[in-house]
């Protein structure tokens, strides 16, 4: 049992922070960097939308007010499938150069991204979703890093905004994600980017796979084509965070359960004998983190049985009761989700069951090709 103990405590501290932390030290003697310049090729930008008449005027909006050369910037809206007025409104904008490429049948996300790209007439493709707003300078500073020849994606930097951001442990969570993409960048390459806003060279599309998460196996893809994944921290694309918690959790386990799909179809990545620092890169951020819940049981019910063994099990069990009773009763009362000292343990927590569900729908054979936006 001490065994079990201390491999599961290892496999959670590891997680969400030893590798954090390994990540710091390797950058402060050994740091890559990206050749920069402030080019402008041609670039094409990718939205797929489905059913997005209540939001698609407003995205469309933000993507003409980019400062960018418009003569430069192509805009490819993907309608997949829609039947609530969304293509109607992409063609009102036809005199400001937006194309609209219509799948009569709803394929899915990723399936849209495809076609989009094969339509693109640039080398450099921007992908975003119709929920994800950028600043003005987000497309120049994210073009900028295609000046290296070695980069083949760059990942743009979420940023949660909205007036749900307050009562929920996303704002501190999606920047603690984003600073450990930054130390991966700087260290070797991402193992993922984000899937909401990020670029890639079109050549790279030729390993296009309709039906599986783009912005994480497209950094595989790069990676096993000599090119590297990075992201570039001043290009900001933001989002609401949804007042359903229930859509919120459910897009987690959505995000996992494509996650895993990724990780087994490409699982030799995690060959360290093959892929070097690369693979322990995927093994610690994506494969452990989604270990973790299993290593919080496995560490829950071993110290049980390890109580009576010295004062540190005892302490280690005091601190697990704390979290789950405080995440526990933040469930039961919503409005201490707010507390800083509630809304973490209630995230944590949250998030680890969501891993769980993953998991259960992948061992199951489900896949979620389509499914309902998430209302934000």
């Amino acid at each position: 049992m001490a065994l079990f103990f201390w491999l599961a405590l290892f496999i959670v501290f590891w997680t969400y922070l030893g590798y954090f932390l390994a990540l710091l030290l390797i950058s402060r003697v050994h740091r890559r960097t990206v050749q920069m310049a402030d080019i402008e090729p041609p670039v094409t930008m990718v939205v797929t939308a489905h059913d997005e008449a209540r939001r698609i005027k407003q995205k469309l909006e933000n993507m003409l007010k980019i400062d960018y050369p418009r003569e430069k910037m192509e805009i490819i809206i993907v309608s997949d499938g829609s039947t609530d007025g969304t293509d109607e409104i992409v063609k009102t904008f036809a005199d400001e150069g937006v194309r609209l490429l219509r799948i009569p049948e709803r394929q899915g996300k990723h399936f849209g991204q495809g076609r989009g790209i094969q339509h693109a007439r640039s080398e450099i493709v921007i992908l975003s979703d119709a929920t994800t707003y950028l600043e003005p300078d987000a497309v120049r500073k994210i073009v900028r890093n295609f000046a290296d020849p070695t980069i083949g994606v760059v990942s743009g930097t979420d940023q949660a905004r909205g007036e749900n951001l307050a009562q929920s442990g996303e704002g501190a969570y999606v920047r603690y994600e984003m600073k450990l993409r930054e130390l991966e960048g700087w260290v070797g390459s991402l193992v993922g980017a984000s899937g909401c806003f990020f670029a890639i060279r079109k050549e790279l599309a030729r390993e296009w796979i309709d039906d599986m998460s783009s912005d994480f196996y497209m950094p595989i893809v790069a990676h096993k084509n000599g090119f590297r994944t990075v992201p570039e921290t001043e290009a900001i694309g933001y989002y609401e965070l949804a007042g359903d918690p229930q859509r919120e959790f459910s897009r987690k386990v959505r995000t996992v359960l494509h996650g895993l799909e990724v990780l087994f179809q490409f699982s030799e990545i995690m060959n360290v004998f093959r892929y070097g620092g690369y693979s322990l890169q995927m093994i610690s951020h994506k494969l452990m983190r989604w270990l973790a819940p299993f290593a919080l049981l496995i560490l829950l019910v071993a110290n049980l049985s390890l109580l009576d063994s010295g004062s540190v099990y005892r302490w280690i069990m005091a601190g697990q009761l704390a979290l789950y009773i405080m995440a526990g009763i933040a469930a039961l009362y919503p409005s201490l989700q707010k507390v800083p000292a509630f809304k973490v343990p209630f995230f944590f927590v949250m998030v680890n069951v969501s891993i769980i569900l993953a998991w259960v729908q992948y061992l199951k054979g489900e896949k979620q090709v389509v499914w309902e936006a998430t209302q934000r």
